[in-house]
């Protein structure tokens, strides 16, 4: 996988985009929640 051999290599790679995926699925989620702590 382009041309990295060692899976300890490209691990934090595919980490790193499931977090950003995770992250923009959280953001998409909870953008319009209503939040009662920001009206106080």
């Amino acid at each position: 996988m382009f041309g990295i051999e060692d899976p300890l290599i490209y691990l934090p790679y595919l980490l790193s985009v499931i977090c950003v995926l995770f992250a923009a699925w959280y953001g998409i989620k909870y953008w319009n929640k209503d939040n009662d702590k920001d009206e106080a």
